[in-house]
Protein backbone atom coordinates (compact mmCIF):
# COMPACT_ATOMS: atom_id res chain seq x y z
CA UNK A 1 0.00 0.00 0.00
CA UNK A 2 1.60 3.25 -1.11
CA UNK A 3 4.69 1.79 -2.81
CA UNK A 4 3.53 1.11 -6.37
CA UNK A 5 4.69 4.53 -7.48
CA UNK A 6 6.15 4.59 -10.96
CA UNK A 7 4.20 1.86 -12.78
CA UNK A 8 0.81 2.78 -11.33
CA UNK A 9 1.43 6.48 -11.80
CA UNK A 10 2.15 6.08 -15.51
CA UNK A 11 -0.90 3.90 -16.02
CA UNK A 12 -3.18 6.28 -14.21
CA UNK A 13 -1.96 9.47 -15.78
CA UNK A 14 -2.54 8.10 -19.26
CA UNK A 15 -6.02 7.13 -18.16
CA UNK A 16 -7.43 10.17 -16.42
CA UNK A 17 -9.03 13.34 -17.62
CA UNK A 18 -10.58 15.48 -14.95
CA UNK A 19 -12.45 18.48 -16.31
CA UNK A 20 -13.30 21.44 -14.12
CA UNK A 21 -16.97 20.46 -13.76
CA UNK A 22 -19.28 22.09 -11.25
CA UNK A 23 -19.26 20.32 -7.89
CA UNK A 24 -22.53 21.66 -6.48
CA UNK A 25 -26.12 21.41 -7.68
CA UNK A 26 -28.47 24.37 -7.58
CA UNK A 27 -29.92 23.12 -4.29
CA UNK A 28 -26.45 23.17 -2.74
CA UNK A 29 -26.07 19.38 -2.58
CA UNK A 30 -22.64 17.98 -3.32
CA UNK A 31 -21.66 15.45 -6.00
CA UNK A 32 -21.89 12.44 -3.67
CA UNK A 33 -25.40 13.39 -2.55
CA UNK A 34 -26.41 13.83 -6.18
CA UNK A 35 -25.11 10.38 -7.09
CA UNK A 36 -26.84 8.74 -4.11
CA UNK A 37 -30.11 10.21 -5.38
CA UNK A 38 -29.70 7.87 -8.36
CA UNK A 39 -28.70 4.74 -6.39
CA UNK A 40 -31.68 2.50 -5.50
CA UNK A 41 -32.20 1.57 -1.86
CA UNK A 42 -31.98 -2.22 -1.54
CA UNK A 43 -29.92 -5.01 0.01
CA UNK A 44 -27.02 -4.32 -2.35
CA UNK A 45 -26.67 -0.62 -1.58
CA UNK A 46 -27.11 -1.24 2.15
CA UNK A 47 -23.69 -2.84 2.36
CA UNK A 48 -20.95 -0.49 1.17
CA UNK A 49 -20.84 2.31 -1.40
CA UNK A 50 -17.44 3.47 -2.64
CA UNK A 51 -17.01 6.94 -4.14
CA UNK A 52 -14.15 8.58 -6.00
CA UNK A 53 -13.99 11.97 -7.72
CA UNK A 54 -10.80 12.49 -9.66
CA UNK A 55 -12.29 15.54 -11.36
CA UNK A 56 -12.67 17.22 -7.97
CA UNK A 57 -9.08 16.36 -7.06
CA UNK A 58 -7.96 18.15 -10.20
CA UNK A 59 -10.13 21.15 -9.42
CA UNK A 60 -8.75 21.36 -5.88
CA UNK A 61 -5.18 21.26 -7.14
CA UNK A 62 -5.88 24.05 -9.62
CA UNK A 63 -5.45 22.51 -13.04
CA UNK A 64 -7.35 20.68 -15.75
CA UNK A 65 -6.07 17.64 -17.62
CA UNK A 66 -7.29 16.57 -21.02
CA UNK A 67 -4.28 14.48 -22.03
CA UNK A 68 -1.02 13.00 -20.84
CA UNK A 69 0.72 15.98 -22.42
CA UNK A 70 -1.24 18.32 -20.14
CA UNK A 71 0.09 16.45 -17.13
CA UNK A 72 3.66 16.55 -18.40
CA UNK A 73 3.43 20.35 -18.70
CA UNK A 74 2.51 20.79 -15.04
CA UNK A 75 5.10 22.02 -12.54
CA UNK A 76 6.76 19.19 -10.66
CA UNK A 77 5.04 20.16 -7.40
CA UNK A 78 1.58 19.80 -8.96
CA UNK A 79 2.50 16.49 -10.57
CA UNK A 80 3.69 15.17 -7.22
CA UNK A 81 0.59 16.36 -5.37
CA UNK A 82 -1.67 14.66 -7.87
CA UNK A 83 0.20 11.36 -7.95
CA UNK A 84 0.51 11.35 -4.16
CA UNK A 85 -3.22 10.73 -3.88
CA UNK A 86 -3.86 8.61 -6.95
CA UNK A 87 -0.97 6.17 -6.91
CA UNK A 88 -1.26 5.50 -3.17
CA UNK A 89 -5.03 4.91 -3.36
CA UNK A 90 -6.08 7.70 -1.06
CA UNK A 91 -8.74 8.20 -3.75
CA UNK A 92 -10.97 5.32 -4.75
CA UNK A 93 -11.11 4.02 -8.32
CA UNK A 94 -12.37 0.67 -9.59
CA UNK A 95 -12.12 -1.84 -12.40
CA UNK A 96 -15.49 -0.59 -13.63
CA UNK A 97 -13.94 2.71 -14.72
CA UNK A 98 -11.22 1.30 -16.95
CA UNK A 99 -8.76 4.01 -16.02
CA UNK A 100 -5.78 1.65 -16.00
CA UNK A 101 -6.45 0.54 -19.59
CA UNK A 102 -7.72 3.65 -21.39
CA UNK A 103 -6.74 2.61 -24.90
CA UNK A 104 -8.37 -0.81 -24.50
CA UNK A 105 -11.55 0.73 -23.08
CA UNK A 106 -11.83 3.23 -25.91
CA UNK A 107 -11.14 0.69 -28.67
CA UNK A 108 -13.33 -2.03 -27.16
CA UNK A 109 -16.27 -0.22 -25.57
CA UNK A 110 -16.19 3.20 -27.21
CA UNK A 111 -15.80 4.71 -23.75
CA UNK A 112 -13.24 7.48 -23.33
CA UNK A 113 -12.07 7.12 -19.74
CA UNK A 114 -10.75 10.68 -19.94
CA UNK A 115 -14.41 11.69 -19.70
CA UNK A 116 -15.19 9.91 -16.42
CA UNK A 117 -15.69 12.61 -13.78
CA UNK A 118 -16.79 10.53 -10.79
CA UNK A 119 -17.69 6.97 -9.96
CA UNK A 120 -19.38 4.87 -7.32
CA UNK A 121 -19.18 1.14 -6.77
CA UNK A 122 -22.15 -0.32 -4.92
CA UNK A 123 -21.98 -3.61 -3.02
CA UNK A 124 -19.29 -6.27 -2.84
CA UNK A 125 -18.18 -8.79 -5.47
CA UNK A 126 -19.93 -10.56 -7.09
CA UNK A 127 -23.06 -8.73 -5.88
CA UNK A 128 -22.00 -5.30 -7.03
CA UNK A 129 -22.19 -2.76 -9.80
CA UNK A 130 -20.46 0.42 -10.90
CA UNK A 131 -21.80 3.83 -11.92
CA UNK A 132 -19.67 6.18 -14.01
CA UNK A 133 -20.64 9.83 -14.23
CA UNK A 134 -19.29 12.05 -16.98
CA UNK A 135 -19.77 12.82 -20.66
CA UNK A 136 -20.13 9.88 -23.04
CA UNK A 137 -21.09 9.23 -26.66
CA UNK A 138 -24.02 6.75 -26.55
CA UNK A 139 -23.92 6.19 -30.32
CA UNK A 140 -20.24 5.23 -30.26
CA UNK A 141 -20.73 2.97 -27.24
CA UNK A 142 -23.78 1.29 -28.78
CA UNK A 143 -21.92 0.58 -32.02
CA UNK A 144 -18.97 -0.87 -30.13
CA UNK A 145 -21.18 -3.10 -28.00
CA UNK A 146 -23.10 -4.42 -30.99
CA UNK A 147 -19.80 -5.28 -32.67
CA UNK A 148 -18.84 -7.26 -29.57
CA UNK A 149 -22.07 -9.26 -29.73
CA UNK A 150 -24.06 -7.53 -27.00
CA UNK A 151 -27.84 -7.90 -27.24
CA UNK A 152 -30.15 -5.05 -26.29
CA UNK A 153 -33.28 -5.67 -24.23
CA UNK A 154 -35.57 -3.97 -21.76
CA UNK A 155 -35.01 -4.90 -18.13
CA UNK A 156 -37.60 -3.14 -16.03
CA UNK A 157 -37.54 0.50 -17.07
CA UNK A 158 -33.96 0.37 -18.37
CA UNK A 159 -32.60 -0.43 -21.82
CA UNK A 160 -29.76 -2.86 -21.14
CA UNK A 161 -26.98 -4.31 -23.29
CA UNK A 162 -26.16 -7.89 -22.29
CA UNK A 163 -23.26 -10.22 -23.05
CA UNK A 164 -23.15 -13.86 -21.95
CA UNK A 165 -24.49 -15.36 -18.76
CA UNK A 166 -24.56 -13.94 -15.27
CA UNK A 167 -21.03 -13.49 -13.92
CA UNK A 168 -19.69 -15.40 -16.93
CA UNK A 169 -16.43 -14.54 -18.67
CA UNK A 170 -15.51 -15.75 -22.16
CA UNK A 171 -11.76 -15.36 -22.86
CA UNK A 172 -12.51 -15.35 -26.58
CA UNK A 173 -14.54 -12.16 -26.29
CA UNK A 174 -12.61 -8.86 -26.21
CA UNK A 175 -15.00 -7.35 -23.65
CA UNK A 176 -14.40 -10.14 -21.13
CA UNK A 177 -10.66 -10.19 -21.78
CA UNK A 178 -10.24 -6.64 -20.49
CA UNK A 179 -13.18 -6.31 -18.07
CA UNK A 180 -13.81 -9.93 -17.04
CA UNK A 181 -17.54 -10.09 -16.13
CA UNK A 182 -17.84 -6.49 -14.94
CA UNK A 183 -19.34 -5.30 -18.23
CA UNK A 184 -21.75 -8.18 -18.85
CA UNK A 185 -24.69 -5.79 -18.40
CA UNK A 186 -24.59 -2.12 -19.37
CA UNK A 187 -26.99 0.79 -19.28
CA UNK A 188 -25.73 3.75 -21.30
CA UNK A 189 -26.65 7.44 -21.50
CA UNK A 190 -24.80 10.62 -22.34
CA UNK A 191 -24.09 11.38 -18.67
CA UNK A 192 -24.02 7.99 -16.99
CA UNK A 193 -22.90 4.42 -17.58
CA UNK A 194 -24.01 1.62 -15.27
CA UNK A 195 -22.04 -1.64 -15.46
CA UNK A 196 -22.86 -4.91 -13.72
CA UNK A 197 -21.83 -8.57 -13.97
CA UNK A 198 -25.37 -10.00 -13.85
CA UNK A 199 -29.01 -9.30 -14.61
CA UNK A 200 -29.85 -9.19 -10.91
CA UNK A 201 -27.24 -6.49 -10.33
CA UNK A 202 -28.31 -4.31 -13.25
CA UNK A 203 -31.86 -4.56 -11.89
CA UNK A 204 -30.59 -3.56 -8.45
CA UNK A 205 -28.89 -0.56 -10.06
CA UNK A 206 -31.85 0.70 -12.09
CA UNK A 207 -35.05 0.15 -10.10
CA UNK A 208 -36.28 1.43 -6.75
CA UNK A 209 -36.43 4.49 -4.54
CA UNK A 210 -33.06 6.24 -4.07
CA UNK A 211 -30.97 5.53 -1.00
CA UNK A 212 -30.16 9.23 -0.99
CA UNK A 213 -33.68 9.80 0.36
CA UNK A 214 -32.95 7.82 3.54
CA UNK A 215 -32.64 10.23 6.47
CA UNK A 216 -29.61 8.47 7.95
CA UNK A 217 -27.67 8.52 4.69
CA UNK A 218 -28.64 12.16 4.20
CA UNK A 219 -27.16 13.06 7.58
CA UNK A 220 -24.03 11.05 6.82
CA UNK A 221 -23.37 12.60 3.42
CA UNK A 222 -24.25 16.09 4.65
CA UNK A 223 -21.48 15.68 7.22
CA UNK A 224 -18.89 14.22 4.84
CA UNK A 225 -19.51 16.87 2.18
CA UNK A 226 -20.28 19.77 4.49
CA UNK A 227 -17.97 22.74 4.74
CA UNK A 228 -18.36 22.83 8.53
CA UNK A 229 -16.44 19.57 8.78
CA UNK A 230 -13.07 20.82 7.53
CA UNK A 231 -13.60 24.34 6.15
CA UNK A 232 -12.03 25.14 2.80
CA UNK A 233 -11.60 21.51 1.73
CA UNK A 234 -13.43 19.28 -0.76
CA UNK A 235 -14.55 15.66 -0.44
CA UNK A 236 -12.77 13.68 -3.16
CA UNK A 237 -13.31 10.09 -1.98
CA UNK A 238 -15.40 8.16 0.54
CA UNK A 239 -16.78 4.81 1.66
CA UNK A 240 -20.32 4.66 3.05
CA UNK A 241 -21.39 1.71 5.18
CA UNK A 242 -24.69 0.45 6.47
CA UNK A 243 -24.26 0.00 10.21
CA UNK A 244 -25.03 -3.73 10.53
CA UNK A 245 -22.80 -4.54 7.54
CA UNK A 246 -19.83 -2.65 8.93
CA UNK A 247 -20.39 -4.07 12.40
CA UNK A 248 -19.90 -7.55 10.95
CA UNK A 249 -16.75 -6.40 9.14
CA UNK A 250 -14.87 -4.38 11.75
CA UNK A 251 -13.53 -6.95 14.21
CA UNK A 252 -12.83 -5.99 17.81
CA UNK A 253 -9.16 -5.46 18.60
CA UNK A 254 -7.81 -6.80 21.90
CA UNK A 255 -9.53 -5.50 25.01
CA UNK A 256 -10.42 -2.14 23.50
CA UNK A 257 -13.95 -0.94 24.26
CA UNK A 258 -16.38 -1.20 21.36
CA UNK A 259 -18.48 1.62 19.98
CA UNK A 260 -22.24 1.80 20.48
CA UNK A 261 -23.97 0.54 17.34
CA UNK A 262 -24.40 3.24 14.71
CA UNK A 263 -27.02 3.33 11.94
CA UNK A 264 -24.72 4.31 9.09
CA UNK A 265 -21.05 5.19 8.92
CA UNK A 266 -18.64 6.77 6.48
CA UNK A 267 -14.98 7.51 6.05
CA UNK A 268 -14.13 10.33 3.65
CA UNK A 269 -11.02 11.94 2.22
CA UNK A 270 -11.03 15.73 1.98
CA UNK A 271 -8.35 18.12 0.87
CA UNK A 272 -7.40 21.55 -0.36
CA UNK A 273 -4.33 22.44 -2.42
CA UNK A 274 -1.93 21.54 0.41
CA UNK A 275 -3.76 19.95 3.37
CA UNK A 276 -5.22 16.45 3.50
CA UNK A 277 -7.80 15.03 5.92
CA UNK A 278 -9.70 11.88 6.68
CA UNK A 279 -13.17 12.37 8.13
CA UNK A 280 -14.98 9.63 10.06
CA UNK A 281 -18.73 10.14 10.46
CA UNK A 282 -21.03 7.92 12.53
CA UNK A 283 -24.80 8.49 12.66
CA UNK A 284 -26.57 7.80 15.98
CA UNK A 285 -30.21 8.16 17.05
CA UNK A 286 -29.34 9.58 20.49
CA UNK A 287 -26.83 11.93 22.09
CA UNK A 288 -25.67 9.55 24.82
CA UNK A 289 -24.46 6.93 22.33
CA UNK A 290 -22.87 9.58 20.12
CA UNK A 291 -20.98 11.20 23.00
CA UNK A 292 -19.72 7.82 24.18
CA UNK A 293 -18.53 6.95 20.67
CA UNK A 294 -16.82 10.32 20.27
CA UNK A 295 -14.86 9.85 23.49
CA UNK A 296 -13.82 6.30 22.54
CA UNK A 297 -12.57 7.35 19.11
CA UNK A 298 -10.68 10.37 20.43
CA UNK A 299 -8.85 8.05 22.82
CA UNK A 300 -8.40 5.08 20.50
CA UNK A 301 -7.32 6.52 17.17
CA UNK A 302 -3.96 7.99 18.27
CA UNK A 303 -3.10 4.57 19.74
CA UNK A 304 -4.56 2.36 17.01
CA UNK A 305 -2.15 -0.35 15.86
CA UNK A 306 -2.57 -1.86 12.39
CA UNK A 307 -3.17 -5.57 12.05
CA UNK A 308 -2.89 -6.19 8.29
CA UNK A 309 -0.06 -6.43 5.77
CA UNK A 310 2.80 -3.99 5.99
CA UNK A 311 0.83 -1.90 8.49
CA UNK A 312 0.77 -4.64 11.13
CA UNK A 313 2.18 -3.59 14.48
CA UNK A 314 2.36 0.12 13.63
CA UNK A 315 0.50 3.03 15.18
CA UNK A 316 -1.20 4.01 11.96
CA UNK A 317 -2.20 7.53 12.91
CA UNK A 318 0.83 8.58 14.89
CA UNK A 319 1.58 12.22 14.11
CA UNK A 320 -1.90 12.90 12.68
CA UNK A 321 -3.89 15.82 14.13
CA UNK A 322 -7.13 14.29 15.41
CA UNK A 323 -10.24 15.97 16.79
CA UNK A 324 -13.70 14.60 17.55
CA UNK A 325 -17.07 16.24 18.09
CA UNK A 326 -20.82 15.51 18.10
CA UNK A 327 -23.26 17.63 16.13
CA UNK A 328 -27.03 17.35 15.61
CA UNK A 329 -28.37 16.66 12.11
CA UNK A 330 -32.16 16.53 11.84
CA UNK A 331 -33.28 13.75 14.20
CA UNK A 332 -29.75 12.30 14.48
CA UNK A 333 -26.54 12.93 16.36
CA UNK A 334 -23.43 12.62 14.19
CA UNK A 335 -19.98 11.83 15.52
CA UNK A 336 -17.41 13.57 13.34
CA UNK A 337 -13.70 12.88 13.64
CA UNK A 338 -11.32 14.94 11.51
CA UNK A 339 -7.81 13.58 11.03
CA UNK A 340 -5.20 15.74 9.32
CA UNK A 341 -2.56 13.70 7.55
CA UNK A 342 1.11 14.55 8.03
CA UNK A 343 3.10 15.52 4.95
CA UNK A 344 4.49 11.98 4.66
CA UNK A 345 2.42 8.84 5.28
CA UNK A 346 1.86 5.57 3.46
CA UNK A 347 -1.48 4.94 5.20
CA UNK A 348 -4.09 5.21 2.44
CA UNK A 349 -7.84 5.38 2.94
CA UNK A 350 -8.92 2.94 0.23
CA UNK A 351 -6.18 0.44 1.01
CA UNK A 352 -6.85 0.40 4.74
CA UNK A 353 -10.61 0.03 4.36
CA UNK A 354 -10.32 -2.69 1.73
CA UNK A 355 -7.90 -4.58 3.97
CA UNK A 356 -10.56 -4.27 6.70
CA UNK A 357 -7.99 -2.87 9.09
CA UNK A 358 -10.73 -0.88 10.80
CA UNK A 359 -10.97 -2.32 14.27
CA UNK A 360 -11.38 1.23 15.58
CA UNK A 361 -14.96 1.09 14.20
CA UNK A 362 -15.87 -2.17 15.95
CA UNK A 363 -19.24 -2.03 17.69
CA UNK A 364 -21.29 -3.79 20.34
CA UNK A 365 -22.64 -6.99 18.83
Amino acid sequence: MGRRWIMVAVLLVTALSLGGRSALAQDGSGPLAQMLNQIPDNQVSRTVIWYGSLSDLERVLGFQLNSLQDFQKLPKQQQTGYLLDVSTHQIYYSGFSGIESPDDWRKTFGIDTFNVDREVTVGTAPNWYGVLQGTFDPAAVTQALQTLGYQQSQIGSAAVFSLGGDNASDPNNAANRIADALYNRLSVSGQRIIAAPSTAMIQAATAGNPIGSDAGYKALVRTLEGQNTVPGTTLVSAALYNGPFLSSTAAKVGNEPTLPRYQVAGVGYRRDATNRYWVIALVYPDADSANKASAILADRLPRYVGVSGEQAGRKLFEGWKISAKVTPSDQFQVVTVSMQLPAQTDVALTGLLQARDIGFLATDK
